[in-house]
């Protein structure tokens, strides 16, 4: 066991709400759960399919998210051995049903065409959505996320772009999942959406995708000359965006 006090420091800019969620403290990590697995863990998970059952950065809810916080979707007491075990070899629903009347199973390494190391690194990011206080873009990740949900954009991005400044190596989240959480607004809160989708557009300009949920986004709340010059610039990097093409028939500019 370590500890990871140096980290702490970087937990300031997460904010005190976060500090007191998270209980940051010298706590005693594993080994194997160093900052660079952690860091890679995160990519590879929010990059990846594990989202698609316990949504972004773990912090699910409901039948189809279970969230990893929550113990009982460790399927272990918790150690980190134990997580690599789940990851790795996965959970059969016979086994999910001795902990819970929900049906789930778990594929081995969530499906993903993982090997050892990689394993190791989800089981450290995993270990770590327990423990935010540990690593600060884990709390950081469960701040962004509730200050979003919290209709509090302008909170979230200033605490986005200030982890960005101060660790440009490390994305706070990846493309797939920013894209992921912004549908989580559409259509009732079409506007948060669109926030999230600008900063997933500045984020990867290189993007086809990014720039066809923007468009989405403008396209529900009514602005139909933004929504076609974004379908358009989607268009020129994917010519093969069939979405797009729809879309703009949709708004009579094919």
């Amino acid at each position: 066991m370590r500890s990871m006090f140096p980290l702490l420091g970087l937990l300031a800019l997460v904010g005190p709400a976060t500090v007191a969620q998270g209980q940051v403290s010298d706590e005693a990590v594993p080994d194997s759960v160093t900052p660079e697995r952690v860091l890679a863990g995160s990519n590879t998970f929010n990059s990846g399919t594990c989202v698609f059952c316990h949504a972004i950065a773990g912090r699910g809810s409901g039948r189809w998210a279970p969230d990893l916080s929550d113990a009982e979707w460790l399927h272990s007491e918790g150690d980190f051995n134990g997580i690599f075990r789940t990851i790795y070899w996965g959970v059969e629903e016979d086994e999910f049903r001795a902990m819970t009347p929900r049906r789930f199973e778990m594929h081995p390494q969530g499906g993903m065409s993982v090997d050892w190391e990689q394993t190791k690194e989800l089981a450290a990011y995993v270990w770590t959505i327990g423990h935010p206080g540990t690593h600060p873009l884990v709390a950081a990740q469960s701040r962004f996320l509730e200050l979003v949900r919290a209709g509090e954009v302008d909170r979230a991005l200033d605490l986005f772009h200030r982890m960005q400044r101060d660790d440009p190596e490390h994305l706070l989240l990846p493309e797939r999942s920013l894209n992921r959480l912004g549908y989580e607004f559409m259509p009732e809160r079409a506007e948060i959406a669109q926030r999230i989708f600008q900063l997933n557009v500045e984020l990867f300009p290189d993007s086809w995708n990014v720039y066809d949920s923007l468009a989405e986004s403008y396209m529900v709340q009514g602005d139909r000359e933004k929504a076609i010059e974004l379908y358009e610039k989607s268009l020129e990097l994917n010519p093969q965006n069939e979405n797009g093409l729809e879309k703009l028939r949709e708004l009579g500019a094919r």
